[in-house]
């Protein structure tokens, strides 16, 4: 006979992390006019700002000329190296509506990372 209390916790779940992993972009679609030099670039150069966008992050600068909708695979990719919520439907959809103003809020979340993390990479 024991005085003890003999009952075990039994671990049910398994212990959550705090928060949310992902976060949003830094700036919203139709900000455009956060960065008016962007802005003008993209929406008279989309090919040459898109060709600078993937040199930014190491890649061939003719991709874009090549791969049709490189724009949105360049989101895709950004968007999953940076915990950026969301999903390949929603870039493609984004892309379809308004590439140039999606390609100016991937320019300023660029930018932004590179202000944290001192790099894209």
């Amino acid at each position: 006979m024991t005085t003890t209390d003999d009952r075990r916790n039994v671990i049910l779940e398994q212990p959550r992390a705090s928060g949310n992993p992902y976060r949003a972009w830094n700036d919203g679609l139709w900000d455009c006019g956060n960065n008016y030099t962007n802005s003008f670039l993209t929406a008279f150069c989309y090919t040459c700002m898109t060709c600078y966008l993937y040199e930014k992050y190491g890649e061939g600068c003719l991709t874009p000329c090549i791969i049709p909708m490189s724009a949105m695979v360049l989101t895709v990719q950004h968007r999953n190296r940076n915990g950026i919520r969301g999903n390949i439907l929603e870039d493609c959809l984004t892309h379809a509506v308004c590439s140039p103003c999606a390609m100016c809020r991937l320019y300023r979340d660029m930018q932004f990372v590179e202000e944290i993390k001192g790099s894209l990479n």
